[in-house]
């Protein structure tokens, strides 16, 4: 699994960033997230959004297993990009990362806040010696916006992959439903590891 270089800023481009709003939108008051990836200068350049897998009070708590971030690490390697960290919604609190959040040993942190609805709130946080420290996140233009390689060339991505992925993000814009299968963890793992934000 590849790690991310120290970030000092990230830049998200309109497209993903007007996903993840309409998905934690679509789920309030429920928390919801995800996964980001991108290229070694801070660009989110792709998004990977999962299910919340807290089995209680969603409300709450957002939690991503260990098998959904070795996923995630595998989905991003696969289109030669970096992967950033977990993204999740805080629907009704604000967007700083709480003791939760800190202890799951994410470098970085994305958070949402939803308390004004009308204008959600969209972070960024590196943890250095688990205190929080807020980077820059910039909503760039999606214009001459291309999924290039860390080396210039095209990724090469399966068509079908590609599709798929874009027709969910589709679906989360334009208010359409999306189907996520839940998948069984591998059989050889007997680990009960979770990660809770």
């Amino acid at each position: 699994m590849s790690k991310a270089p120290n970030f000092d800023a990230f830049q998200i481009t309109e497209k993903h960033y007007n996903t993840i709003i309409k998905q934690g939108l679509d789920n309030l008051p429920k928390e919801s997230g995800g996964f980001l990836g991108g290229n070694s200068d801070g660009l989110v350049q792709a998004i990977m959004p999962v299910y919340n897998q807290y089995l209680f009070d969603r409300t709450g708590t957002f939690m991503v297993t260990s098998e959904d971030i070795q996923r995630a690490h595998a989905f991003f390697q696969k289109h030669d990009m970096l992967y950033y960290s977990v993204y999740h919604t805080h629907p009704n609190g604000i967007a700083y990362p709480s003791a939760g959040d800190i202890k799951t040993g994410h470098k970085y942190h994305f958070i949402v806040s939803y308390v004004n609805k009308e204008q959600p709130e969209f972070a960024a946080y590196r943890i250095d010696n688990n205190s929080p420290v807020q980077l820059p996140l910039t909503v760039v233009s999606d214009k001459g916006f291309s999924s290039a390689s860390k080396k210039g060339a095209k990724s090469q991505v399966k068509l079908d992959d590609r599709d798929a992925l874009n027709e969910r993000i589709s679906n989360i814009i334009y208010n359409k439903p999306n189907r996520y299968d839940r998948m069984d963890p591998p059989d050889n793992s007997d680990s009960d590891f979770s990660t809770l934000a």
